[in-house]
């Protein structure tokens, strides 16, 4: 009986001892700092035995390493890959190794101060049902939505008379809240906006912790960089930690998505040509020329047939029965696709950032309307916020960068700007499936 019970001893001990994130039933330090960064369900994991929680807290963290390399289009560092993880594991620090991985950003810092605000709010205000409420117009919802906001973060302006009118600083900060969020910009209180603001603290926080989720996938921190924000259609320079410049973007539609990915800005393209992708020239510029038999050729293109050295106009090929392999290009002009600028990039994506001859559309509020790649509003100011002078001439010119600074292409939904709280429209859907792991 001894003998068994020393045995049953022995072999507990061993099965305790191949727990990364445990001592006996309790997380570990290394543990509490995996349960920080990945925020799961707490009564879900609390229903786990010691071993189910381990392997799940494991698997998750490989997953999110994984996520890390899918996204960086370049070399990361060791501690940041899956074998930075192992050599933890083997050298047994993983204590260590957890505390120094945690994103080193001001947005990732403040954005968890708000999702742990948001779990002490027991009672939250509602917007009461109602009609459209106009800037100018009395309603006794008003007060409730200065409440509201106030409770989301938002710095709200002092009542200007009444408390019950939406008066012109409200109606803005209800316009900046709606131009954040993709929704129409209007400056009232209506129906979209109710919803967006009736959300729960639990809704709110479940948000929250898919956009945080997504923080993890960030190269070590650096205080200068491009950050892209897909779903807030803004692009922002950073320099030493802090905004320096700020612009509106065009992004992929939802059918031809913007990907997620770190990279950098290897070259400026100065009058560059363009060469649609097969997808492009077959649902696009196609339908456009067989409408109109001068559509390609009006808008500089050239016809390139396989095996030969010399293009062909548009205007002489049968666009109802193309000649396989044949390729299109847009010389540089006015009507170029690209613009002037394009910005080029390293990724497997094959996307990049330019400019575009058509600025109409950086008007509209909701602006995923590309075929992947990102257009500036002004990629004249993003090159010389990088440190570029653009030359005046027309021919086509490639000018290496002057420094090798990230660029960062997020999905973010929820942030933290100024202090205040902002969502933004999940374009692409992301959010339920990024929530479904927890």
């Amino acid at each position: 009986m001894r003998v068994l019970l020393l045995l049953l001893v022995l072999l507990s001990g061993q099965a305790w001892a191949q727990l990364l994130w445990h001592t006996g039933s309790e997380l570990n330090e290394a543990g509490q700092h995996l349960q920080r960064l990945l925020l799961p369900d707490e009564r879900a994991l609390a229903a786990m035995s010691s071993y189910e929680r381990d392997a799940w807290l494991t698997r998750e963290w490989r997953r999110v390493l994984q996520e890390r390399e899918r996204f960086a289009q370049y070399a990361l560092p060791a501690h940041w890959r899956t074998a930075g993880f192992e050599r933890a594991i083997k050298q047994q620090n993983l204590a260590a190794y957890m505390a120094g991985q945690a994103p080193d950003y001001n947005g990732y810092r403040e954005l968890y101060r708000h999702y742990r605000r948001l779990a002490e709010i027991t009672d939250y205000t509602t917007l009461p049902p109602g009609p459209e409420i106009r800037p100018g117009e009395r309603d006794a919802a008003i007060p409730a939505l200065r409440r509201r906001l106030a409770e989301l973060g938002r710095q709200v302006p002092a009542p200007v008379g009444r408390a019950d009118v939406l008066d012109p600083q409200l109606s803005e900060t209800l316009a900046d809240l709606q131009r954040a969020g993709g929704l129409n910009v209007t400056g009232r209180l209506n129906q979209t906006t109710r919803t967006l603001l009736n959300r729960s603290p639990g809704e709110l926080r479940a948000e929250i912790k898919a956009n945080l989720r997504r923080w993890l996938r960030l190269p070590p921190a650096t205080s200068d960089y491009v950050l892209i924000n897909i779903p807030s259609y803004r692009l922002t320079l950073v320099r030493e930690g802090r905004p320096q410049l700020a612009m509106k973007v065009i992004v992929g539609r939802p059918d031809w998505p913007t990907p997620e990915l770190a990279t950098h800005i290897d070259a400026l393209k100065v009058n560059p040509d363009w060469t649609p992708t097969a997808n492009i020239v077959r649902e696009d510029l196609l339908p456009a020329q067989r409408k109109d038999g001068g559509y390609l050729d009006r808008n500089g293109f050239s016809a390139w047939l396989p095996g030969q050295i010399e293009p062909v106009p548009p205007s002489s090929i049968n666009w109802h029965s193309p000649p396989p392999g044949l390729r299109l290009v847009q010389q540089p002009g006015p009507t170029n696709a690209l613009g002037r600028l394009k910005f080029e990039m390293r990724n497997r994506h094959s996307v990049y950032l330019h400019d575009t001859p058509d600025k109409s559309l950086f008007g509209r509020d909701q602006r995923a309307l590309s075929h992947g790649c990102v257009r500036l509003a002004d990629p004249a100011a993003l090159a010389r916020g990088l440190g570029w002078q653009v030359p005046g001439h027309e021919r086509t010119q490639v000018l290496p960068p002057p420094e090798r600074l990230p660029v960062y292409m997020v999905y973010f939904t929820a942030w933290s700007e100024g202090g205040s709280l902002v969502f933004a429209g999940d374009i692409y859907g992301k959010n339920r499936a990024a929530n479904e792991v927890w």
